[in-house]
């Protein structure tokens, strides 16, 4: 299988961090993408150019992080550990509520570094912060302990935060401490959070 992505994505690391769960990241020959070059984006075979992109050994391409992660994890018998039938809706919801959160990151940085510093927009940024803010106060609220197996939302959530680790510091830890402890928590159960840092990569 080839995975499409490149090291800083969050939701590249999302799937990096289930083919480690499923046991499968080995089979995986990783192609870093980078958008800020042509011939590197070129060799995406995903038509909106985004990333991660994952192609079968067959071929097939399937797009969307949550589209890979639980193709992975219903391919290895994974599914129901990490989406649960009996809290679907709860664990999507939830999931969702990361992926926004990463969606509304990257937003941020991309308009500050596709857009001219003069055209750099203060009100857009503060409207992608805003959501960031709130999707942090939400998932704080509904955070869920961590099993010997993480749920999909639990590892959604774990990139989403050390996305901005990555990218801003860190800045949200001192507002949001009881999730920065989830986040120590998660990295001790879940060795593959610390093999996919894109600080290693």
């Amino acid at each position: 299988m080839r995975l499409y992505t490149s090291a800083p994505s969050p939701f590249g690391r999302k799937v990096k961090i289930t083919a480690h769960l499923v046991g499968v990241f080995d089979q995986i020959q990783c192609i870093l993408i980078d958008a800020n070059d042509a011939d590197s984006a070129a060799k995406n075979p995903n038509p909106l150019a985004k990333i991660p992109t994952l192609e079968l050994d067959s071929g097939e391409i399937l797009l969307d992080s949550q589209v890979i992660c639980l193709h992975l994890l219903r391919e290895q018998g994974l599914l129901e550990r990490c989406l649960p039938s009996a809290q679907i809706s709860a664990v999507l919801t939830r999931a969702a509520v990361a992926d926004g959160l990463m969606e509304a990151a990257l937003l941020m940085v991309y308009e500050r570094r596709f857009r001219p510093a003069e055209l750099v927009s203060d009100d857009w940024l503060h409207r992608q912060n805003t959501k960031v803010l709130g999707a942090l106060a939400w998932l704080d609220q509904h955070r869920q302990p961590i099993l010997s197996t993480p749920t999909l939302d639990q590892i959604g959530l774990a990139c989403a935060l050390g996305y901005l680790d990555f990218r801003f510091q860190g800045e949200w830890r001192t507002r949001f401490k009881a999730l920065a402890q989830w986040l120590a928590e998660f990295q001790q159960m879940v060795p593959a959070y610390r093999l996919t840092d894109p600080e290693q990569a």
